[in-house]
């Protein structure tokens, strides 16, 4: 069962919610204290504390996944500390939700509400750690009391994640105590004690994976986390957050949805090797990542066409190494590409990686976000390419959070990097592919009803083959490498999962774009900039926090990774 969808009413107060201030609903005339709300408060303050949640691990998803490869967002790391200002202050702002339910319940009476709570805050701040590093942590979410400094001193990355690991456990321990009353307003476990105990063991569980290398006793406390369970094992457990098809009074659609579909397709340049190698290597989940709005090759002859191309000859159809591909790929070279192939190859609009040329007046033709996880619209090869037409895709798709396959793929990692957690990596990543793609297909059948499920016998085919390559690899590290790159591919709508997985580990490798590779493609210009390993301070809190000044002057984003980053990515060129 799914308990993270969204029932109309609940989206209704949820979103009217996210846009209220932590002052105006403190501020009304229903406490006896205005910092600490009485219990009836609660069920108001939880769809927005939980959507507070959400956003953390949402906000920087574009430039995550330009980080890693996956769209060109951020993708040249042309970055300043000008660039999260948004992100910094939205954080803080949504985040006092969360805590005014830990101040509203440390009489002890709503020990559940107080559970959820630490549970949001871990998950939360952790990502927001993992972003930035050092940050206002044990002295924040005061300032909006009179009298209170505002110059919020900040805390180490690394002493912060230890308290949020606290904070699950702390969690566990109010789960397990009388409530008196139902909890409401809880969108994604319904009050479950024992849904948000799973939850809570989950997030450590991922905290612990992020950590293990900057930490003492890292991998014996994963061990310990994996040795114990308790955690989400399955899909019916998984975490996302379920958009809706509501317009108003708040938008409630998918934003890559309200980005491609209702702003003439104003979302970012999807990546070339993500679609083309999911072409080459007859990936049962690209009609569903993608939609084509173009079956019209641009005529290089023209100069407003060549003008459209995208830089240096990166244009997939006129590819000349990926049309030669393409062609052993399907046709064992017996045969030229036909002109459906032709008209499907130019429907793959999008990017190489790093590729700042500039935005050309492409806007009809860039590949879209599709039926997964935007809710958009599916865009099979039996589907003639055109303007963002029929489907029924209304953005009600979703943001997986932590998922079964997530915990599966947390487990090969650290199976195979040596840290003394038991099972069976091949076995496990056989189940995570199989458990993502099913959840894939699943979330585009109810989104669009146009949507063609795959053939179990392709679904086979696909896992076997990287089963091969697993096989194949003649070591644990290679073998990880080979896992990495699935995790890219399943990383559709997880920039944050797979930056982390980046920085944690090197993986995936540098190199070629073809069928079935293990490597991803570095930039094609030569960045401004190496690696982000984290994100730049923003320059709006050196005028409201005086001991922000050393972080923003200070620390370099390419240079100065966060304390369990070991790895510090770069380019090689």
């Amino acid at each position: 069962m799914k308990r993270q969808y969204i029932p109309l009413k609940k989206c209704l107060l949820a979103g009217a919610l996210l846009w209220m201030s932590s002052c105006q609903l403190t501020n009304l005339d229903i406490n006896t204290n205005p910092n600490l709300p009485a219990s009836g408060s609660l069920k108001l303050l939880l769809p927005n504390a939980e959507l507070a949640a959400v956003n953390a691990a949402t906000q920087v998803m574009g430039s995550a996944s330009g980080f890693s490869g996956l769209m060109s967002s951020s993708d040249d790391y042309d970055l300043n500390n000008n660039s999260f200002n948004g992100t910094w202050d939205n954080f803080y702002l949504q985040m006092q939700s969360v805590e005014q339910m830990l101040r509203a319940t440390e009489d002890g009476a709503n020990p559940y509400y107080r559970g959820i709570a630490m549970v949001l805050k871990a998950y939360a701040v952790g990502n927001m750690v993992d972003t930035f590093g050092d940050i206002p942590y044990f002295n924040a979410w005061k300032g909006n009391v009179d009298g209170t400094d505002r110059s919020v001193k900040f805390d180490k990355d690394s002493e912060i994640y230890e308290d949020l690991l606290k904070l699950c456990d702390q969690a566990v321990a109010e789960f397990a105590k009388n409530q008196a009353v139902a909890v409401q307003g809880d969108f994604i476990n319904n009050g479950s004690a024992t849904s948000w105990i799973r939850l809570a063991k989950t997030v450590k569980l991922r905290l612990l994976m992020n950590s293990r290398k900057g930490r003492s006793t890292g991998n014996a406390d994963l061990k310990a986390a994996f040795a114990a369970g308790g955690y989400i094992t399955s899909s019916s457990q998984d975490f996302y957050y379920q958009y809706s098809t509501q317009i108003s009074p708040v938008d409630n659609r998918h934003p890559w949805f309200r980005s491609a579909y209702l702003s003439d397709n104003g979302f970012t340049y999807i990546n070339h090797q993500l679609m083309g190698e999911m072409i080459l290597n007859k990936d049962p989940r690209m009609p569903f990542y993608f939609y084509r709005q173009t079956s019209r090759v641009l005529n290089q002859s023209d100069p407003t066409d060549r003008g459209t191309t995208p830089y240096g000859g990166t244009y997939m159809p006129l590819r000349a190494s990926f049309l030669a591909e393409y062609k052993s790929v399907f046709y064992n070279n017996q045969q030229d590409l036909t002109s459906d192939d032709i008209a499907y190859i130019a429907g793959i609009f999008g990017r190489d990686r790093g590729d700042n040329t500039g935005a050309a007046a492409d806007t009809p033709l860039r590949t879209a976000p599709g039926a997964y996880p935007a809710g958009g619209l599916y865009s099979g090869r039996e589907i003639a390419a055109k303007a963002l037409t029929g489907g029924t895709g209304n953005g009600n798709g979703i943001w997986p959070l932590i998922t079964s396959w997530n915990v599966k793929f947390y487990q090969i990692e650290a199976i195979l990097d040596g840290t003394g957690v038991s099972g069976d990596p091949r076995s496990l990543f056989e189940s995570a592919m199989r458990e993502q793609i099913a959840l894939v297909v699943n979330t585009a059948l109810k989104v669009d009803s146009k949507s063609v499920a795959p053939s179990t016998s392709s679904i086979t085919d696909y896992v076997n083959a990287w089963l091969k390559l697993y096989d194949a690899a003649p070591s644990d590290q290679s073998k990880l490498n080979v896992v990495a790159k699935q995790i890219w591919f399943s990383s559709w709508g997880q920039g944050q999962e797979i930056w982390n997985l980046m920085r944690r580990t090197g993986y995936p490798l540098q190199g070629q774009f073809k069928q079935f590779s293990t490597t991803i493609e570095a930039p094609i210009l030569k960045p401004k900039r190496q690696y982000a390993l984290r994100l730049p301070y923003p320059s709006q809190e050196g005028s409201l926090n005086a001991n922000a000044a050393p972080y923003i002057q200070n620390v370099v984003f390419d240079r100065d990774p966060i304390f369990w980053d070991k790895t510090k990515v770069t380019w090689s060129f």
